[in-house]
């Protein structure tokens, strides 16, 4: 029997490498540079997945370049110390890959950054397609970039699951009309992901086996 799932699409923070930490520390680091007011650690979590341009135009419009600036610069300074790789991730990518599945990163980082983390915990191999900020003008939740990730894939929606740990995850995928998964290991709570309606509840990376045979 055919299935009926043939490309997976995944974000990249908090759902295939954890970075939760790093942006936290890189957070704190630029508001004290700056002298911004701190903000709390839920507070920040629930930007994540936005675009960072568009995190600092929400911390502060006057400031974003300088926020953007320093935010980088906290970011690669603690980089080394403070990302992971997620248990079971790279096993998973690999055994989905072995299955013959189509397998694409959709996120909102920069390239650079994206290449970086994905070169470090070597998922590069696994990955038909990238999809970073710089591919779109519009990002998550517009559905935009799943919609350039299926095209550079030559794939079709009906046939496409969009996973990703945010519930800006979910709306893209569904605003694309592709079914959306929630990374239960990422930062967000259960119930901000279960608002978003998500078609498959996936509570560890080694569960992706399971449910995508």
């Amino acid at each position: 029997m055919k299935r009926d799932t043939e490309y997976l699409l995944f974000d990249l923070d908090g759902t295939l490498v954890d970075t939760i930490r790093l942006i936290l520390r890189a957070f704190r680091e630029t508001f004290r540079a700056l002298g911004l007011p701190p903000r709390d650690d839920r507070e920040m979590l629930m930007e994540v997945g936005k675009p960072l341009y568009r995190q600092a135009l929400d911390i502060d419009p006057g400031r974003a370049d300088e926020i953007f600036r320093v935010y980088q610069e906290m970011y690669d300074k603690y980089y080394k110390e403070l990302v992971k790789e997620y248990p079971g991730v790279r096993e998973a990518l690999a055994g989905l890959k072995e299955r013959g599945y189509r397998l694409a990163v959709v996120t909102s980082k920069r390239f650079s950054n994206a290449s970086l983390d994905l070169e470090r915990f070597g998922l590069i191999p696994y990955l038909d397609v990238l999809v970073t900020a710089e591919d779109t003008e519009n990002h998550k939740p517009d559905p935009e970039p799943v919609f350039k990730a299926l095209e550079k894939l030559g794939g079709s929606a009906e046939k496409a699951v969009f996973i990703g740990d945010s519930p800006y995850d979910i709306r893209s995928a569904h605003a694309a009309g592709v079914r959306g998964g929630a990374a239960a290991w990422g930062p967000f709570p259960r119930e901000v992901l279960e608002a978003e309606r998500p078609d498959y509840w996936i509570p560890d990376p080694p569960s992706l086996l399971r449910i995508f045979q």
